[in-house]
């Protein structure tokens, strides 16, 4: 289970705990927690594509090169 997961899974028991015992600061502990996993775990999506970008564009410009004869 990544970080992020449980991250998120411990937002969503704070966030009902705060609803059940009617704690306003625990229920948006709990939100605030949420949001951070789903913004870190889009960080490190953008960074996968990025990665496979540059990839993408070193197997360009390899072949690019043996085409030039360089």
């Amino acid at each position: 289970m990544s970080d992020q997961m449980s991250e998120k899974i411990k937002g969503v028991a704070k966030e009902a705990a705060g609803e059940v015992t009617g704690s306003q600061e625990l229920r948006r502990e709990g939100e605030e927690q949420q949001k951070k996993a789903q913004k870190s775990e889009e960080a490190e999506r953008l960074e996968r594509e990025a990665a496979e970008k540059r990839r993408e564009a070193a197997g360009h410009e390899g072949a690019q090169q043996a085409h030039q004869g360089t």
